[in-house]
């Protein structure tokens, strides 16, 4: 196994109790035949490599089905892999991370050409939502959107050949990233049973002010990492009788520096080094992003450096900002842990064309890394038993 630390024995029962809800037997082993192929092998997890497995042609055409052509629904496969999960690594947050994946051609559900930031360029690709119960030492996702731009929702020729149900884009914005991203994370605090979390995401690259007025909207606590470019209205001027105009995020942070409102952090200070400053201010959004009441600006400003690097964006107004900062932290996790086993279970592999079997694959893909997850967490424990880690 790929995963040499991961035992077969936990690989098979912890399979067996996140397919439960399939329906049928065959549906149940070809579930856990297809986790551990993404568990095993090496490099490009496709069809054709999980099936040599287990002897080829035929197997393949019966794992195509499966994925792509089946009827079993991802969402209670997802709930109860997020139970699982929310039980064992006790999440500080749900952080919400983007996927893109470069794609050929036009024909895989919902690529389109899009400029893509860390590439710096414009390039065909399939851009996606997940969402992550993470902690300060272990992460795994539970929920995925793919996002379908408009020209994908309009089209009743692409819709058909992708097999995309009537329901998506009806009346939740699909085509738009701030909403999709939104809904992604919105999705799994209603009727899933899970413990609220703040939902934490890096909205440098996306709408920011949009996703805080939908989350706002939702009444949710939420700490977005948001650029210096970001427009907001500062409230200390507006309450100090000053004109009230919007003001970048960077310039709001300086001016709380300025007034003495800065406090000293020592927990990211490296030996011998001075403290982070950190500076808080509150603020408002845009006129028609949302009504909401004053949200904060947190900014870290490490020694030496002339501005602040970091700034966040929250409605938990009566945290201390070092906690909402360690918050924002999470998403660092979330980025190793995508690097460093997301890419290595087949998250970005799936080679299908259709809505369904995007979502079933990346469903147990999403297995398999809570296996890996479970795995670690069992480990550092001193390995404990199963019921330990409450998987029943």
């Amino acid at each position: 196994m790929a995963w040499s630390e991961v035992a077969d024995d936990f690989v098979t029962e912890c399979s067996r109790r996140v397919l439960m809800s399939l329906p049928r037997r065959d549906q149940r082993e070809r579930g856990e035949l297809y986790v551990s192929g993404l568990l095993s092998l090496t490099g490009r997890k496709s069809m054709r490599s999980i099936a040599s497995i287990t002897g080829g042609g035929a197997a393949e055409q019966r794992l195509h089905h499966f994925i792509s052509k089946s009827s079993w629904d991802w969402v209670p496969v997802r709930k109860a892999l997020a139970s699982h999960l929310d039980r064992a690594l006790d999440p500080r947050a749900w952080v919400v991370k983007p996927m893109v994946v470069r794609k050929a051609g036009r024909h895989t559900v919902g690529v389109a050409e899009s400029f893509v930031p860390h590439l710096g360029q414009v390039v065909n690709n399939q851009r996606s939502y997940g969402v992550w119960l993470a902690n300060d030492g272990h992460s795994a996702p539970v929920n995925w959107r793919l996002l379908l731009p408009g020209d994908w929702l309009g089209d009743a020729r692409r819709r058909r050949r992708a097999e995309i149900p009537e329901s998506v884009g009806v009346g939740d914005r699909a085509s738009l990233p701030a909403a999709t991203a939104t809904a992604t994370a919105l999705e799994i605090a209603r009727g899933w049973g899970l413990r609220r979390r703040p939902i934490v995401m890096d909205a440098r690259d996306e709408n920011a002010v949009a996703l805080a007025g939908s989350l706002s909207a939702a009444d949710v606590p939420f700490v977005l990492r948001i650029s210096g470019a970001t427009r907001l209205i500062g409230v200390d001027a507006a309450r100090a009788g000053g004109r009230v105009q919007l003001a970048t995020a960077q310039r709001l942070a300086e001016a709380a520096g300025r007034a003495g409102q800065a406090m000293q952090w020592m927990h990211r200070a490296g030996p011998g080094m001075p403290p982070t400053q950190v500076v808080r201010a509150e603020v408002m959004l845009p006129p028609g992003a949302g009504v909401c009441g004053p949200l904060l600006i947190i900014g870290a400003l490490p020694p030496g450096e002339p501005r602040s690097q970091e700034l966040w964006l929250s409605n938990m107004t009566k945290v201390p900002a070092t906690v909402v900062l360690r918050l924002g932290g999470l998403v660092e996790r979330v980025n190793r842990d995508f690097s460093e086993i997301s890419t290595r279970v087949g998250a970005m592999d799936f080679e299908g064309r259709t809505f369904g079997g995007w979502h079933r694959h990346i469903t147990l893909s999403s297995v398999a890394q809570g296996i890996v997850t479970l795995s670690a967490v069992r480990n550092k424990a001193g390995d404990p038993a199963l019921g330990d880690l409450q998987l029943a």
